[in-house]
């Protein structure tokens, strides 16, 4: 068998090359890559994805419905989703720069699978349809619904899988959808409305301090989607992340997956940190907050972009421990959960 050749890809008006091998389409080796792509379908129906070609040669991969107009043609337009590089080629790409540009999106889901943890932790996981896929950008949100229920869940997977999108949903007095998943109301191949994408808990790509990542319990879910994106820019930035959990529990929920990010990044460093809380009743968050905070390397914090995901009052009192201690609030990138 031939071996298929792998090519480089230089987006000029963005200062980013990437690696695309010449059976994968140009936006399937973009999104690997973390680059934020505008794109909707995925299958060459809607044109979202259009770019223009500089200089090398590229190759149809797939049939497109979508009709470039003769202008287009004649200005090297061509669809990312449907061709590959046969050489080296350089392209100028519009690239997503802010999640104000990242409409709110509409989607009928069905649920791929659920995937009970334990009696009280849910890994669910959506496909969207072909021709709707999400686009949105690490650590944000989005509305579930079914039927008349709706409830707000964080994202945990990585943009580069828009059509597969995983969420952590804990079971919690108040939250009719996960009482529906947790009755097994709602089974696989059930369908769900998804409205979003929303929030602005998003990785700062361009800088190069330290990462410092702090998550409660279920504020895993944004952080792993946040630090999944940073793996595939192959960021070289240092990277810490503090897992926060209720004591009476033997580990985080996805103890083994956090772990396994050691073999992805040279320079990462990851800590539990149990935490005298019961779900079953209200808690002292200020307790809490203070109990994280005195597990932290307080060095390595202050010189770092610091990335928490935490219930809201537990935020609020830990935001003002780090920023007594002389974090700058502009290092800080917080979102409730």
């Amino acid at each position: 068998m031939k071996p298929t050749k792998i090519h480089s890809i230089s987006v000029i008006n963005a200062d980013k090359v990437i690696e695309c091998s010449e059976s994968d389409s140009i936006l399937t080796a973009g999104l690997r890559h973390g680059l934020a792509m505008h794109y909707e379908c995925s299958n060459g129906t809607c044109g979202v994805c259009k770019a223009k070609l500089i200089t090398g040669t590229i190759e149809k991969i797939k049939h497109h419905d979508y009709s470039l107009s003769a202008d287009e043609v004649n200005n090297q337009a061509f669809l990312t989703c449907c061709h590959a590089p046969s050489t080296d080629i350089e392209l100028e790409l519009d690239l997503i720069g802010d999640v104000r540009q990242i409409p709110i999106q509409q989607i009928q889901t069905k649920i791929k699978d659920i995937h009970f943890i334990n009696d009280n932790m849910a890994i669910v996981r959506l496909n969207t349809p072909r021709s709707q896929t999400l686009q949105f950008m690490a650590g944000q949100d989005v509305e579930l619904s079914y039927k008349s229920v709706v409830s707000r869940y964080p994202i945990a997977s990585c943009p580069c899988h828009g059509k597969a999108l995983e969420f952590h949903i804990r079971k919690l007095d108040g939250d009719e959808f996960s009482h529906a998943i947790f009755t097994q109301i709602l089974k696989t191949k059930a369908k769900v409305n998804l409205v979003g994408p929303k929030g602005i808990f998003v990785l700062k790509e361009t800088s190069t301090k330290p990462m410092v990542f702090i998550a409660w319990d279920g504020g895993f879910a944004p952080i792993r989607s946040l630090v999944e994106h940073a793996f595939s820019l192959t960021m070289s930035n240092p990277v810490h992340f503090y897992w926060a959990y209720p004591a009476a529990e033997t580990t985080p929920y996805l103890d083994n997956h956090a772990k396994s990010w050691q073999a992805s990044m040279d320079d990462y460093h990851y800590q539990t940190i149990a935490c005298e809380f019961d779900r079953s009743s209200k808690n002292d968050c200020h307790k809490v907050a203070k109990q994280i905070y005195n597990a932290l390397d307080l060095t390595v914090v202050n010189q770092s972009e610091v990335y928490i995901a935490a219930p809201g009052e537990v935020l609020i009192y830990l935001g003002e421990l780090l920023l007594k201690n002389g974090l700058n609030e502009s290092q800080l990138i917080a979102s409730p959960i």
